[in-house]
């Protein structure tokens, strides 16, 4: 039996944890797709838009969100979304030579291919929606932007432009031709035929990219674009970002700043950022004028979109998850030490299925061995993935506790001095995975920080000794207050600790 043939005898059309990416699922997402509390309030009256920012951890439903708007605008014929996530930095040796009009050209060039669009419909009147001196700053544009393109931008254009592609004729989708071919057939089809590489260069235009930018709006609103939505994704996963928050921060920081351009009459700039870029916006944009919403998930809705995607994909077969369990715990042990992550929940249970499929191929319930041993293995993935310095790893492991002094590691033989002990978590402090939580008082000493990892699956791989059901035991607590229920980590073993929200012993 193949793991395919495996995934069928549990009822699904396909595998519903293969892809953690919303980018590849967009023809289920919205059939199980969680409306967080603002999501109206990002779409908002597209009539009269507002630009904003989504902050969210990552793996938490980001890229979902924008997924969800681009099939949202298509309803429209009037409404616009371009998705700005494929930036070509292939050229660039440092993410500080990015500037706003590197933006403006990839922009102005996805909004040109956008109303070329338009003006290729057979029903659109050309000559009698743009005047002699428009269709000559058309043509004019299209040279600088269009002309000589980098190689990338065709499936870049293609990727962007998600609410054309469903409607494209060949010619556009694929771009089997050049863009400059294209360009001349469709003015062609309109009564004049332009060929680009005639048309001579306006330097003044050239150097003109923000001001191009507005009058393209404005050639759009003509074409009967009331709304234009420029959705800003994945600006943490480009070559010259990576985990770096404030190298993802500089790609971006001067949209984020620019007023003029958020505030543009008909277009609104949706940002969707990770939540480590929240302080660098906070301090350099303005977030008085430019609102923001955080994304964050609870116990309740990310078991509603587990029981929504594996109905999804079984067509309504499997309507409750939970019941694929031998045990009703563990689905909450899977949400547990996913961190209230959806991406994380789907990457525990995709290991659940295969270590499933290979202890016995003939069971359609996971058992609790299995979903201990891959809630253990992907705890030390996703441990290696935070920590990436093998060294600093290490020492991770040999920790031992959930909750500590400085001087109890040095006690322990974790590292031999304090100095040591204090650089070998300063950037588990700087990356938010370790905090600061109280002060210990000792006997004719100076009172020393205790300190606490926030992530429990850094917390669990750094007691190796422990299973699943003894970390659980001897390391979790939900706070018992009615209106807090916070779930933390410490070493409750060894003694008491308040909960961190609403200070109740536990």
């Amino acid at each position: 039996m193949t793991i395919s043939e495996y995934v069928r005898n549990l009822g699904f059309k396909t595998n519903p944890f293969q892809f953690s990416n919303a980018d590849k699922e967009t023809e289920f997402l919205s059939q199980y797709f969680i409306k967080p509390d603002y999501f109206e309030d990002i779409w908002g009256d597209p009539y009269s838009p507002v630009s904003s920012i989504i902050y969210a951890p990552r793996g938490a439903g980001k890229t979902a969100q924008r997924v969800m708007i681009e099939k949202r605008a298509r309803d429209y014929d009037d409404i616009l979304a371009i998705s700005y996530t494929n930036h070509d930095l292939s050229e660039l040796k440092n993410i500080s030579e990015i500037s706003l009009s590197y933006h403006l050209i990839f922009l102005n060039r996805l909004l040109l291919v956008a109303l070329f669009k338009r003006i290729e419909d057979s029903n659109f009147e050309f000559d009698d929606t743009y005047s002699f001196n428009e269709r000559q700053f058309l043509y004019k544009i299209a040279r600088i932007y269009l002309y000589n393109t980098p190689a990338s931008f065709p499936n870049q254009a293609i990727s962007s432009l998600k609410t054309l592609t469903d409607r494209a004729v060949d010619i556009w989708n694929g771009f089997k031709e050049p863009i400059t071919n294209v360009i001349k057939q469709i003015t062609k089809s309109k009564g004049l035929e332009i060929d680009l590489s005639k048309i001579e260069i306006d330097k003044k235009l050239e150097l003109s990219h923000k001001d191009n930018f507005f009058n393209i709006i404005a050639l759009l609103v003509k074409a009967n674009y009331n709304s234009i939505f420029i959705l800003v994704d994945k600006v943490d996963e480009q070559s010259l970002t990576g985990n770096n928050p404030e190298a993802s921060y500089t790609l971006i920081e001067d949209l984020l700043k620019d007023l003029e351009l958020l505030e543009t009459p008909k277009v609104s700039f949706k940002f969707f950022l990770w939540d480590a870029l929240k302080p660098y916006a906070a301090a350099t944009a303005r977030p008085d004028r430019v609102f923001s919403y955080d994304l964050n998930w609870d116990w309740n809705q990310l078991s509603i979109m587990l029981d929504k995607r594996v109905s999804s994909y079984s067509n309504g077969k499997v309507a409750s998850f939970i019941k694929m369990f031998a045990n009703k715990k563990l689905l909450g042990r899977v949400i547990l030490f996913s961190g209230l992550s959806p991406r994380d929940c789907i990457r525990i249970c995709n290991r659940i299925i295969s270590e499933q499929f290979k202890k016995d191929i003939n069971s359609t319930i996971f058992d609790e061995e299995v979903v201990h041993l891959s809630i253990q293995h992907f705890c030390m993935e996703k441990s290696k993935e935070l920590i990436i310095n093998e060294n600093n790893f290490r020492y991770l492991i040999k920790t031992n506790q959930v909750s500590f002094t400085i001087e109890e590691l040095v006690t322990n033989k974790v590292a031999s001095d304090t100095p040591a002990i204090r650089n070998i978590i300063l950037p588990w402090q700087t990356a938010g995975y370790l905090k600061k939580i109280g002060i210990v008082p000792r006997k004719n000493a100076k009172a020393v920080n205790e300190y606490a990892f926030q992530d429990i699956r850094l917390a669990y791989t750094a007691c190796p000794k422990l299973d699943i059901l003894q970390f659980i035991f001897q390391k979790v607590k939900r706070c018992k207050t009615d209106t807090c229920h916070q779930i933390y980590f410490r070493d409750f073993n060894r003694k008491e600790y308040i909960c961190p929200i609403c200070n109740t012993p536990n």
